[in-house]
């Protein structure tokens, strides 16, 4: 039986999940509205945050914001579907998915288009790149570690393919930039993607809640 502290832990972490679906909506929305001539259809997240932004701080301070709530989150995921393997394979995976797209990508800005391309710009496109990939993988974890509902294997399968599509269609606007083209919106398709796989984080956070006593392990 859970104790009274495990049970905290897990609403917790359901908690934390819907503030950081909820904060970067809201954010995302607050820094474009404070950022003069940024075009949030075809401009990428990372702008708001690059070096001379006038949310350069902001950005940084959300990072650490999103890295964290993401931190009690997969530690409530933890506790809920303990001692499952893949309870724990997707515990590290929220964890990374929040230190690459957070707190890394918050703390290494990127350097403005047309700028000299420094260390931090690196940095940033790496560990990026690095919670891109912890993001992609855990819908692969999750299809095993819920085996056990047919339903959410089917919606995981969509998440994937819907989830590669768009970042198929960012990275063509990224480094192609075909002029006056849909693929240009590299901005819109990056925040479906993002909303894509936190939908799916927020889905995770009600089953954590509403774990029967036979999940398999």
């Amino acid at each position: 039986m859970r104790t009274n502290s495990r049970i905290r832990t897990i609403q917790l972490g359901f908690i934390a999940c819907w503030l950081l679906i909820l904060g970067e909506w809201l954010t995302d929305f607050y820094f474009a509205t404070r950022y003069p001539g940024y075009r949030w259809q075809t401009e990428s997240i990372s702008y708001l945050g690059q070096r001379g932004s006038p949310v350069e701080l902001q950005v940084t301070i959300w990072g650490a914001c999103f890295t964290l709530l993401l931190v009690l989150y997969a530690y409530g995921f933890w506790q809920a579907f303990r001692p499952a393997r893949p309870a724990k394979w997707s515990a590290w995976l929220i964890v990374m998915y929040g230190l690459g797209e957070g707190a890394g990508s918050g703390f290494f800005p990127m350097d403005p288009p047309g700028s000299l391309q420094t260390a931090s710009t690196f940095w940033h496109e790496l560990l990026s790149s690095w919670g891109d990939a912890a993001i992609i993988t855990l819908p692969l974890v999750w299809m095993y570690l819920f085996r056990h509902l047919p339903w959410m294997r089917f919606y995981l399968k969509a998440v994937i393919v819907t989830g590669l599509i768009l970042a198929g269609f960012f990275l063509a606007a990224k480094w192609g930039q075909p002029p006056d083209f849909i693929l240009n919106y590299k901005g819109l398709w990056q925040r479906i993607y993002v909303s894509d796989f936190h939908v799916m984080l927020g889905i995770g956070s009600i089953l954590m809640l509403k774990r029967p006593t036979n999940t398999p392990k």
